[in-house]
């Protein structure tokens, strides 16, 4: 009966301490920067230098092999990105780390691509 009490009495404090001990907080997720009025430089899914241009209101500007356009429109929520191009003939989704934003790209004929953008000027 004494080690059943011993036993009890042990499992107690052994809860109670525990119960006790100190909580870490988890760290808050650092908020990623805003990629507004930023320029970023990538390749299209041809192998074209590109840059894209991420304007107000979620416009976009485009260029690549000597043209330029702005049917284009984006979004950020945290570290994720989300453009498309025409009328959503051409979608992106990726993730911001650091001066990099990578993620798949897929266009409405149904090929689908890596794509790689990197930061070139604050605008």
């Amino acid at each position: 009966m004494l080690t059943r009490s011993m036993l009890i009495f042990a499992a107690l404090l052994f809860a109670g301490s525990a119960l006790a001990a100190p909580q870490l907080k988890p760290e808050k997720d650092k908020e990623a920067p805003a990629i507004v009025g930023s320029r970023w430089s990538g390749k299209t899914a041809e192998g074209w230098d590109m840059t894209i241009d991420f304007n107000t209101n979620g416009k976009m500007t485009v260029a690549y092999n000597g043209t330029s356009f702005n049917k284009a429109s984006w979004r950020q929520e945290g570290d994720k990105i989300y453009y498309e191009m025409n009328e959503r003939y051409c979608e992106f989704d990726g993730k911001l780390v650091g001066d990099t934003i990578t993620g798949s790209t897929h266009n409405v004929a149904g090929k689908i691509w890596q794509t790689r953008l990197t930061r070139v000027a604050e605008r």
